[in-house]
């Protein structure tokens, strides 16, 4: 899977361009936090060399949001929007519905707005039986985004459920970057209030501190995604 370093995608709306742009920069840039360690260097599993159990009895199996899992991981929201950003994405689909985990898919604005992009991010067929979780941006919803849009985006992608993420500093770093972030907390609020569904708040790489958690909670966010540093820096991606 490789992309030309220097190549323009023509014919492509800017969100779907900048879709296939980010996985080239991911693909072949440094874009990884840099100086910053996620904390688990600090910690060591007790072992226990007397188990006193059968091993072949041990299950990983688990509920989340009333959904049932195999094992209690989850593929995060990354892509979506673009012919590339499409078949990684059923790719993924494909490993998490073998393995029993969750996944989510990334932003589906681009298909909520260009009806061409959904199958980039319809990956129901490919995974027919695990949570699959559809992706909007948080900050969106102050640029005329509803709980109708959220709803659209969870009918394109099959989803279960919706996470809004939160990437106030990559959109600051982006030219394009959508920055009004006043009153969010109401309008995530009144998301929750309006589906159906389980809505869950990300980050995208600069994690969730415990008192932001406690005032998504109390606004009926249904699960949280910290998504912390340590692996990809948007703010390096976007610079």
């Amino acid at each position: 899977m490789c992309i030309s370093r220097k190549r323009r995608v023509y014919g492509m709306e800017p969100t779907s361009e900048r879709k296939t742009e980010h996985i080239r920069l991911c693909l072949e840039e440094q874009v990884n936090a840099e100086g910053i360690l996620n904390g688990f260097e600090k910690y060591r599993f007790r072992h226990n060399a007397l188990p006193e159990l059968d091993f072949a009895e041990i299950s990983l199996k688990t509920a989340f949001l009333g959904a049932s899992l195999r094992t209690p991981l989850l593929i995060s929201s990354m892509t979506g929007g673009s012919r590339l950003a499409g078949e990684i994405n059923a790719r993924l689909a494909e490993a998490a519905e073998r393995r029993g985990w969750a996944m989510g898919v990334g932003s589906v604005r681009a298909a909520v707005e260009r009806d061409e992009l959904a199958h980039t991010f319809a990956v129901r067929r490919f995974a027919p039986t695990i949570p699959i979780i559809a992706n909007l941006g948080a900050v969106q919803l102050n640029y005329g985004y509803g709980p109708e849009d959220c709803k659209r985006a969870v009918e394109i992608a099959g989803a279960d459920m919706l996470v809004l993420h939160l990437n106030s500093l990559q959109e600051v770093f982006q030219p394009e970057g959508d920055t009004n972030f006043g009153g969010l907390l109401r309008r995530i609020e009144e998301v929750c209030r309006e589906l159906p569904i389980p809505v869950g708040v990300k980050e995208v790489g600069w994690g969730i501190d415990g008192a932001t958690a406690k005032r998504l909670r109390e606004a009926g966010v249904a699960f949280i995604d910290v998504a912390g540093a340590g692996g990809t820096s948007w703010s390096q991606v976007e610079k």
